[in-house]
């Protein structure tokens, strides 16, 4: 059966937002976000497309959508990294070779006259959005702002040519699971005559809050791989996005002698809430199941944390993490923290000393061009 590739426009963005949802209709795990923030994220009016290109591809059949991807020049990415990349991204699609691999050859070809090299992803859009595939854990429903697919889009992702660059972890961590000794010994030794004080973010004053987080997450993750920094707009968009759900209980800036060393944010995870809704608050029936699922949330997603380098090696990172269990998990049961690299050893190590387990795996592929 042919396929028909079609590259669409701004007012074609239903189409697009809207197939995920009709192609997971009956997963019982799948969650998609609010339409609304979908569609504002793509159009290219958003922040994120003042310096980026995109082109977005749906698949037809027999006049039914069938599959969508978006082609991404990440400038910022690729000056930042001194690479020539591309990458590709909102991948979705019937299990059928022919049409990934149509979707794929309309996205390379695109940004093959870009002039790149390469095509990694999937990226919706960078890696400070949802990144990367779902490759293990596809038996629980994920994490907010975490991704979810079929297993079978690895097996048409490898058929089209790519192959892996980099797996990201997620971390689980119950109320009941135990710290290691060792841990307890590390953080004690760390928290005693450093000048160190920990406080909740002041959630009233959120603009100046949130400037101290975006420097720190800027220099803390300034060299790792993939990394794009977040500007001051960006930020504000996350800020925006998060101010109707945080709860102090989960946030925490760290600070030596007065000085912002390090931070965390967790949230609820409101997939729980997001499931009920179906991508829109237009039916009130909806809402009011989100409201009573919101309402039983037991979990939380730890989605960003951060240290100053001129902080580091003083034990700060696990500091905040022992904070966000003993003081966080306390009140939600359960946390997931994501995403780590794979390759992150350090950070790993002290994860798994702290009593959490690994849960799900994320894949980052790439082809060369």
């Amino acid at each position: 059966m042919s396929v028909e590739i079609r590259q669409i426009t701004d007012k074609e963005l239903d189409s697009f937002v809207n197939f995920p949802f009709e192609l997971y209709k009956n997963d019982p795990y799948w969650v998609g976000e609010l339409k609304a923030d979908t569609k504002k994220l793509l159009r290219l009016d958003n922040v994120f497309w003042v310096k980026n290109e995109c082109a977005l591809f749906l698949a037809y059949q027999d006049g039914k959508t069938v599959g969508r991807i978006a082609a991404i020049l990440n400038k910022e990415h690729n000056e930042y990294h001194h690479e020539n990349i591309g990458f590709f991204g909102f991948f979705d699609t019937v299990k059928d070779e022919g049409v990934s691999a149509a979707l794929f050859q309309a996205a390379e070809n695109w940004l093959r006259a870009k002039g790149v090299t390469a095509v990694r992803g999937p990226a919706n859009p960078d890696s400070n959005h949802i990144y990367g595939l779902l490759a293990e854990g596809f038996d629980s429903m994920p994490a907010i702002m975490m991704p979810y697919n079929y297993p079978y889009y690895m097996d048409l992702i490898e058929k089209a040519g790519y192959g892996k660059i980099k797996d990201l972890l997620a971390f689980e961590r119950s109320k009941d699971d135990k710290f290691s000794e060792r841990f307890l010994k590390v953080c004690a030794r760390c928290s005693r005559g450093h000048g160190i004080t920990l406080r909740r973010l002041n959630l009233k004053n959120l603009d100046a809050e949130a400037e101290i987080i975006r420097e720190i997450y800027n220099k803390a993750w300034a060299e790792n791989w993939g990394f794009v920094p977040m500007s001051k707009q960006e930020m504000a968009d996350v800020v925006n996005e998060l101010k109707l759900i945080v709860r102090p209980e989960g946030t925490c800036v760290l600070e030596v002698e007065g000085v912002p060393a390090g931070f965390y944010i967790a949230i609820p995870n409101m997939n729980h809430a997001l499931k009920e809704l179906k991508g829109s608050l237009a039916n009130p029936l909806r809402i009011v199941k989100a409201l009573l699922a919101w309402r039983k949330i037991k979990d939380a997603r730890l989605i960003m944390l951060g240290v100053a380098p001129e902080f580091r090696k003083r034990g700060i990172d696990l500091i905040l993490i022992k904070h966000i269990i003993d003081h966080g998990v306390a009140v939600w049961n359960e946390a997931e923290l994501s995403w780590v690299l794979e390759d992150n050893e350090g950070i790993i190590r002290g994860i798994m000393e702290c009593g959490c387990h690994t849960s799900k795996r994320y894949r980052l592929y790439q082809k060369s061009l």
